[in-house]
């Protein structure tokens, strides 16, 4: 746990060069050094290999499950990002389209059920 002890859902302070306005590319860079941090490179990677790997399926149930569980494997829960004292950025919703039938399909942060609504009715 010591490899940890500099983990903060805070943004990282410039102490490596003090004088130097470092550009902070991504909300999360307190978490970088956590496996499976916030910051977005940490994410993307994490998305790509989970969706690179998870199993395809030709049934539309089937896939719009893994794709919800592809998405929230690097959602971000309340707390763990702070972008200014006391506030937190965090995943509100996700949502995927079948764009052949018009499916919109969604989960929200205090829902996760998959909720579908027909955009063609």
């Amino acid at each position: 746990m010591a490899d940890f002890a500099a983990v903060s859902p805070a943004q990282p302070k410039n102490t490596i060069v003090p004088n130097v306005d470092l550009n902070m590319y991504s909300r999360g860079l307190g978490t970088r050094h956590l496996l499976g941090g916030m910051d977005s490179s940490s994410r993307f990677v994490k998305v790509a290999f989970t969706l690179a790997h998870a199993l395809k399926s030709d049934d539309e149930t089937e896939s719009v499950t893994n794709f919800f569980h592809i998405l929230h494997s690097v959602e971000q829960a309340k707390g763990l990002d702070e972008i200014e004292p006391g506030k937190f950025e965090y995943t509100m919703y996700s949502d995927c389209m079948n764009l052949d039938k018009g499916i919109r399909y969604f989960t929200t942060y205090d829902n996760n059920q998959i909720d579908a609504v027909d955009m063609n009715s």
